[in-house]
């Protein structure tokens, strides 16, 4: 049995409306029978049609969610088939390809609303109906299939409606909207900030990712003047970064370049923008690191809640969970759980990911933690502590064999976890299975990431025998949303 959900009915619908009217009205159910569904013009099958061959998907998704095809045949059928509903029809007969956009994609489509809505060129239009359906559309050349996804298509309608009316978005008259490449302020900043300069190969190589450091997608630039203006002042860091007048404090230079940044972007003429998925009924607008003094800026307290860990394993695919979680508040009100989760994307062993996912009453994620800046917190309190047995969990520190001193390694692991956070789901047991996986699978996917999910348990475990838990935390928690200067994060807005 396989079953749709509503948010497919953009992706199938024209394949159901087609199968029906081919069938004439015969439709698989999940319980693996045939019903034939009403198709008069009286009914709903006619309404839900009607939307679908005009390309309403989100009308007819609508519909769907209050109404069900009416069913006529057989006349003698179980109770909850009386009617058909979209989520009772067997998906596993229709074949439409997925309909996914991409993140790029988002972004060049969410810059051309703000270009639309505050640029100072180009033709400008009334809704983004318009937009999408204009005869040399650039969204549609950019997704044609956007209408197939409602809860984005809406997403991009509000961004469309209520950007201007969104409290502190940097409202202004900008011509250049780049997206990436050459001339882009974004291909420039990124080579300035991390392993080099692809045209000149001198960047001043302090992060991995430019998103280590600030996780703008977009950049909004007044003119091409006011940006090449900008430019000779980066220039002028990096020249001084090469001379070596960074030297005794490398991470000045990203300091100084935070600073022009912030002044530009108090005065609207370079602007970076984070772009999350909104609910699609209000727009929020949230400024980070942009206070004149580091300071000054008031950084959230973080309270421990719980872990959930469930080491449970199956003999044949190995052990069963794929993310755990570590459960905080923000000053007692949102709450949130940082992931912890497997990454073995083509079979591969990698190095497990963390991401700040909301839970409970927290609205909005705050994203992916940087894993070198956590590492570099860590090595911090590794010479802090004088413990160099604490360390970020990598699938390259993993044993490729399961001797003695190994087992008793996580046996001791298993017993700090347990001092200090109790038990769980089949921890006890975890050593031994663990031995049993190495037996049979080696060390592979099969037993990597639970352990370095137990690794990761462990490490907080000493570092709340170190009274610095919550301190890691709130670092992580900071990370997530590229959150304060004193941690050298740029500023930037957050659009969602």
């Amino acid at each position: 049995m396989s079953t749709f959900t509503y948010a497919k009915v953009g992706q199938y619908g024209k394949e159901v409306v087609t199968y029906i009217e081919r069938n004439k009205g015969v439709l698989k159910a999940t319980d693996q029978k045939k019903y034939t569904i009403y198709t008069g013009k009286d009914g709903t099958y006619s309404l839900f049609a009607d939307l679908i061959k005009k390309e309403k998907f989100d009308a007819a998704e609508t519909l769907l969610k209050t109404k069900q095809f009416e069913v006529i045949e057989p006349v003698v059928r179980p109770d909850r088939f009386t009617t058909l509903g979209w989520t009772q029809i067997e998906k596993s007969v229709f074949t439409s390809k997925t309909v996914k956009i991409s993140t790029a994609q988002q972004e060049k489509i969410t810059l051309l609303v703000i270009k639309n809505v505050l640029g100072d060129d180009g033709k400008t239009y009334k809704s983004f109906d318009e937009m999408f359906n204009a005869k040399k559309s650039e969204i549609r050349d950019i997704f044609p299939d956007l209408p197939k996804i409602p809860s984005w298509y809406n997403h991009f309608d509000l961004q469309f409606r209520e950007i201007t009316k969104t409290r502190n978005f940097p409202n202004g008259s900008y011509n250049v909207y780049l997206y990436d490449g050459k001339a882009s302020f974004m291909d420039y900043v990124s080579d300035l900030v991390t392993s080099g300069n692809k045209y000149d190969n001198k960047g001043l190589g302090l992060y991995s990712k430019k998103d280590s450091w600030d996780p703008a997608d977009i950049w909004l630039v007044k003119s091409q003047k006011i940006q090449d203006k900008y430019i000779e002042k980066f220039e002028q860091i990096k020249k001084n970064f090469i001379e070596g007048y960074y030297a005794e404090n490398k991470f000045q230079s990203i300091k100084d370049i935070n600073t022009i940044l912030k002044d530009a972007y108090h005065k609207r003429d370079i602007v970076g923008i984070s772009l999350k998925k909104s609910n699609q009924k209000t727009l929020k607008y949230t400024e980070f690191n942009l206070e004149a003094n580091p300071n000054d800026q008031k950084l959230p307290d973080i309270k421990f809640d719980s872990i959930a860990l469930d080491a449970s394993y199956d003999e044949d695919r190995g052990f069963n969970s794929k993310t755990s979680y570590v459960y905080v508040t923000d000053k007692g009100q949102d709450s949130y759980k940082l992931a912890f989760k497997s990454n073995t994307g083509g079979g591969k062993i990698g190095n497990i990911t963390y991401e700040f996912l909301p839970s409970a009453a927290a609205s909005a994620f705050l994203g992916k933690v940087p894993k070198d800046k956590l590492k570099e917190w860590l090595i911090e309190q590794i010479k802090t502590e004088k413990d160099s047995s604490i360390y970020m969990p990598q699938g390259s520190m993993l044993k490729e064999t399961f001797d003695p001193f190994y087992k008793q390694q996580w046996e001791n692991k298993v017993k700090l976890i347990k001092k200090h956070f109790g038990d769980f789901t089949e921890l006890d047991n975890f050593v031994d299975n663990l031995e049993k996986s190495y037996d049979k699978f080696g060390l592979s996917v099969k037993n990597s990431s639970m352990m370095q999910m137990v690794d990761f348990v462990w490490i907080m475990a000493k570092l709340k025998e170190n009274k610095n838990l919550i301190k890691f935390l709130s670092m992580a928690y900071y990370f997530a949303q590229k959150k304060g200067q004193i941690y050298n994060f740029g500023p930037f807005g957050k659009l969602y």
